[in-house]
Parts: C-alpha cells; sequence; structure tokens
C-alpha cells in the first residue's frame, strides 16, 4: 500500500467515524424531537457521503494504474 493510498483509506476511516456519530445522534435525538432527528445533520452527512464516492473512486483508479 502507498502512502497516498494509506491516506486515503484514512480519510475513509475518518468520514465512517463522522457519519456513524451522525447516525447516533439522530438516533438520540428522535427520543426528544430534537434537531438532529428533524434532518439538520442531513446536509453535512450527504457532504461527507459524496466525499466518500470521490476517495472511493480514486482508490479503485490508483488500483487500476
Amino acid at each position: 500500500m502507498t502512502d497516498q493510498e494509506k491516506i486515503l483509506w484514512d480519510r475513509l476511516a475518518d468520514i465512517h467515524r463522522r457519519v456513524q456519530w451522525m447516525a447516533d445522534e439522530e438516533a438520540r435525538s428522535a427520543w426528544v424531537n430534537g434537531q438532529a432527528a428533524q434532518g439538520a445533520l442531513m446536509p453535512q452527512k450527504m457532504e461527507l457521503i459524496d466525499e466518500a464516492e470521490k476517495v472511493l473512486g480514486r482508490i479503485e483508479a490508483m488500483n487500476d494504474a
């Protein structure tokens, strides 16, 4: 694994942790009908998912080369 691939895999792990935290926050918020349960985190979550897809694409491109 190259240094660049490691950086990309580490970024994916960071994105995973952040999205998981958001999902947990949404679940906790549902108990009190809070902001997170009403979709307040959705824009940021979608940005992270888009970034994850781009990172995966870069990893795949590196493996195809």
